[in-house]
């Protein structure tokens, strides 16, 4: 026995007699048609509203529209839409299953805590500080829309205050280790063609996400491998094309040789499947091991391309914009280590202040004194000198 439709209304479809509404409810599939589509659309909004009404308000339900009402109105991407629900669902459980309204501060309060008690699925790791606290912003935003949309009086989650604290940024190799883990990256590439061993280097030398390095394909490698295009990812920002480091060309060149355009560049699970990213993260292990280097993740080596690239002098906007963000606040916070962002400023305080002659006070001293300062007073000094006309000294 075919299954019923779940109560909705398509349309309108435009016949050769006018426009026809499709109504899907508790007495089956019936059709309404009316002259014009402005018609036939007013109709449509009253029976959704209706529908939507009569429907059972679980939360399970009230996350759908949630995330449906965002992703038409373009506020969050399909990507996101995904954790955002698996975040909300992680966090209540069996909740999920009730009505909207059933669930209390009270018991928001202790369905937080036991998730801070939660371990992870693959690692059997704690959830760290940022995961959990992430799911509870999930939980307090939908809760606080649902206040909004007259679902609920008050949101259970507005107390819950989160636990720890977040690490800021992850482990990053130094200098020397990073050039270790770009010799047994490159020996594992042309010796043991290991495809992801160059995907490895990718994320450092170009400071890609995993996703964004494994969801390339070979139509993406541009001018004889100069250019390397990112048509979407994770962020509306993470649509890009970036020049690729002539160190890395010849190698993406010889990966892409004798594959089709629509193969995925560094290989496949399955036919019309990337790597999956866990893959790339067992390989940057690897390389790290056979590197004796510390044991870094995949993003971990972003934030140290991030990191030299804010020191070798790039300007901030480039750097995130390279990176796939809107500003570079978030790579400041996340990324860039934060002595290095220091060092940045100081170095372009003391390059736009006018040099000093007096034998007092030379620019080794102005230096040393620009080091003590805070970032605040740092990106404060930048403004006063540009607005009194100083230029930099070259």
């Amino acid at each position: 026995m075919r299954p019923k439709e779940a109560p909705r209304v398509r349309g309108p479809y435009q016949e050769s007699r006018g426009w026809r509404l499709v109504v899907f409810n508790e007495k089956g599939r019936h059709s309404l048609h009316f002259a014009t589509e402005s018609e036939a659309q007013r109709k449509k909004s009253t029976l959704t509203r209706k529908l939507e009404r009569a429907k059972p308000r679980t939360i399970t339900n009230m996350i759908d529209v949630y995330l449906e009402e965002k992703s038409a109105t373009g506020r969050v991407l399909p990507y996101v839409a995904c954790n955002e629900r698996r975040g909300i669902t992680r966090l209540l459980g069996a909740m999920i299953a009730r009505d909207i309204s059933a669930l209390t501060p009270a018991m928001a309060e202790l369905l937080y805590q036991q998730l801070t008690m939660q371990h992870t699925v693959k690692a059997k790791r704690p959830l760290s500080a940022a995961t959990h606290r992430c799911y509870l912003d999930y939980a307090k935003a939908f809760f606080g829309w649902a206040v909004k949309r007259g679902y609920i009086a008050r949101s259970p989650f507005a107390e819950v205050r989160p636990a720890g604290k977040p690490s800021r940024g992850k482990l990053q190799l130094r200098i020397e280790e990073a050039q270790r883990f770009i010799d047994v990256a490159l020996h594992r590439f042309t010796k043991e063609q290991e495809p992801l061993a160059l995907a490895a280097l990718v994320a450092l030398y170009m400071g890609l996400r995993a996703n964004e390095i494994l969801k390339r394909q070979v139509r993406d490698l541009d001018a004889n491998g100069q250019v390397l295009w990112v048509d979407f990812g994770k962020t509306r920002n993470a649509r890009r094309h970036l020049s690729v480091p002539a160190t890395l060309q010849p190698y993406l060149r010889q990966q892409c040789a004798g594959k089709s355009a629509e193969h995925y560049l560094f290989g496949e699970t399955t036919p019309g499947r990337p790597r999956w990213k866990q893959a790339l993260w067992a390989e940057v292990r690897r390389i790290c091991q056979q590197a004796k280097v510390p044991v870094v993740c995949t993003h971990s080596l972003r934030g140290l391309y991030a990191t030299l690239a804010v020191e070798s002098g790039a300007v901030a906007a480039t750097v995130a914009a390279s990176l796939g963000h809107g500003s570079f606040t978030m790579t400041e916070r996340h990324y860039a280590a934060p002595e290095s962002v220091m060092n940045a400023r100081t170095a372009r305080v003391a390059g736009i202040l006018p040099s000093t002659q007096s034998a007092d006070f030379n620019n080794s001293e102005l230096l040393a004194h620009l080091r003590h300062l805070d970032s605040d007073t740092l990106t404060r000094l930048i403004s006063l000198a540009q607005q009194a006309g100083a230029t930099p000294n070259h």
